[in-house]
């Protein structure tokens, strides 16, 4: 799908795609396409294979796992970012239109073929990314700090520090 320039010049607004050119955005962007889902549609389910990342051009999706709503997302949000930098991850959450949703979805497997060619804007990507999952893990630390019963909960904090300095993925 090709975007005009325009379209492009909004979408390098989003925190995700910060620093991208005008060029590396539309190279970027050549492999997405836009879909329409339906209010009440899931989108998604939590468990399934991720394959690709979401732009909410127009309306509003629910972000839901185990029931539990965490968000709830708007024009110009982004998410199944972990399926781009995962290797077949499965999704972490459900999502549902909670309106008639347009989106921009740029599939994992083309983004995977941006990194092999080395492309710049694919690493700009990861490099959003990555800075976003770092507050993300760095918010999920804390709580998880706070929550425990410091006096009886000692093991599983080094259980968590073990799993969290293990980097063969």
């Amino acid at each position: 799908m090709a975007l005009t320039p325009a379209q492009v010049t909004k979408l390098l607004q989003i925190p995700v795609f910060h620093g991208l050119t005008q060029p590396e955005g539309q190279e970027f962007f050549a492999a997405a396409g836009e879909v329409s889902i339906a209010k009440d549609s899931v989108l998604f389910r939590e468990g399934d294979t991720g394959d690709g990342l979401l732009v909410i051009l127009a309306g509003e999706v629910i972000v839901t796992r185990e029931g539990v709503e965490l968000a709830k997302l708007q024009t110009d949000s982004v998410f199944g970012e972990m399926s781009l930098v995962g290797n077949g991850e499965t999704r972490s959450a459900t999502v549902t239109a909670a309106s008639d949703v347009k989106l921009l979805k740029f599939p994992a497997a083309a983004f995977q073929a941006l990194i092999k060619k080395d492309s710049l804007a694919s690493l700009k990507v990861v490099a959003n990314i990555a800075q976003v999952l770092s507050k993300r893990l760095h918010a999920i630390n804390q709580k998880f700090v706070e929550t425990l019963d410091k006096g009886k909960k000692k093991q599983e904090l080094a259980d968590f520090g073990k799993i969290l300095n293990n980097w063969s993925f």
